[in-house]
């Protein structure tokens, strides 16, 4: 079942989209609903969905300003809205799609069944990769625009964010995905790779030597440790 949550100021609009999913899908439940900034944080904190339909105008702020303060994008994110002059921030912060108020059902069952094609992909990798006995061996696959990255897991030396999107660096090649950190936090084996900063998950194979503040890879690139993950860091020393 694939959980959706429908942020909007107007209820009239949230009925109208309740309807016409409860028409369309059988297989989707609306868990959360909310028309202000407020409101919305906490309900897709609790709910955890799989899909959020998010208008541009809320209550008090802007959706924009909502996925700011949101600590996690990990989920499929559809923008619902009168205004189309937006369309181009959206995309900036990977919005699958932009649909424009009064609502055509086409466009929504076509954005809908976008979204649960790539979380049914994701899902399957991940499902892959935890049937995998042997770590060393593991591949995952990483698309781009422009190829199909197939990458050893014990090749990738770091990742780094870069918005709502990822640079994985591995020991031969850099990419740049459309993934946010979250999605390579959750993919990648916590017993391997540790999240040392906002900006970065690290394989800790590769750390060679840990600063005040910085963790010395053996490729000798530094990366940063926030201060709140600087006993967890340590730890991995002492250990």
């Amino acid at each position: 079942m694939v959980k959706i949550a429908i942020i909007d100021d107007e209820k009239n609009v949230r009925i109208v989209i309740k309807k016409m999913l409860h028409l369309l899908f059988l297989d989707c439940k609306i868990v959360a609903e909310a028309a202000s900034i407020k409101d919305a944080l906490h309900c897709i904190s609790q709910s955890k969905p799989d899909i959020v339909l998010l208008d541009i105008e809320l209550e008090d702020g802007t959706g924009f300003s909502l996925l700011k303060q949101l600590p996690n994008l990990d989920f499929k994110l559809i923008f619902i809205t009168a205004f189309n002059q937006y369309a181009i921030n959206a995309f900036k912060v990977n919005a699958l799609d932009y649909i424009l108020k009064p609502i055509e059902p086409s466009e929504l069952e076509l954005a809908i069944n976008k979204a649960k094609e790539l979380i049914s992909s994701e899902d399957l990798l991940k499902k892959q990769l935890g049937n995998l006995d042997n770590f060393e061996h593991s591949t995952i696959v990483i698309k781009t625009t422009e190829a199909t990255h197939f990458i050893n897991i014990n090749d990738i030396l770091y990742c780094k964010a870069d918005g709502s999107y990822t640079y994985v660096f591995t020991k031969n090649q850099t990419i740049f995905t459309s993934k946010n950190l979250k999605y390579f936090e959750d993919l990648l084996s916590n017993q391997v790779f540790i999240r040392t900063h906002q900006s970065y998950l690290v394989n800790k194979t590769e750390i060679l030597s840990i600063k005040d503040k910085t963790i010395l890879l053996k490729s000798n690139t530094e990366i940063p440790i926030s201060v709140r993950r600087k006993a967890q860091i340590t730890s991995i020393f002492n250990a």
